[in-house]
């Protein structure tokens, strides 16, 4: 079986999809921890994983260990592990943000992502009623899925990041 960083990107797709499955059955009452402990477990994975094959870009690839990094603190109850969870992806999704074009939809999902850190970061310490949270829990899994679904189907063995 060959790993590629498309194999990886999927793996944020289905860690995305994970927390959107969450996020849906929150909105129903109905908490499933498992869910988000495995979408947060491949979300550092993928993060880590993406590190390890950027060889060409030491910053892309020191801004996704610090994401893989960030994912595991952000495990952490309190609230260093709420601003660790709330700066995982936008960690991840900076370099991207930066290399790709103003107008292009990588561009645009990466923007998305790291508005939706705020919004994580800000929700995390304002209470928040069930229903809000598990709507917020579903965009920003949506807006993570985007990202990954696009590196997914944007990668190239020539990427340079």
């Amino acid at each position: 079986m060959n790993m590629t960083r498309k194999t990886f990107y999927g793996v944020g797709v289905v860690s995305a999809a994970l927390n959107l499955l969450g996020g849906v059955l929150l909105m129903f009452s109905m908490r499933m921890a498992l869910l988000f402990s495995l979408a947060t477990i491949g979300s550092g994975a993928m993060m880590l994983l993406v590190a390890m094959s950027l060889r060409e870009d030491a910053h892309a690839r020191s801004l996704c260990l610090a994401g893989a990094l960030l994912t595991i603190l952000g495990m952490m109850p309190g609230a260093l592990g709420a601003i660790c969870a709330a700066a995982a992806w936008p960690a991840f999704a900076w370099p991207y943000f930066r290399a790709s074009a103003p107008e292009s939809g990588l561009h645009r999902a990466a923007f998305l992502v790291l508005v939706c850190g705020l919004v994580l970061l800000v929700g995390s310490f304002l209470p928040v009623p069930q229903m809000l949270a598990a709507c917020i829990i579903c965009a920003v899994a949506a807006a993570q899925g985007l990202l990954a679904w696009l590196l997914y189907h944007e990668d190239t063995p020539a990427d340079g990041v």
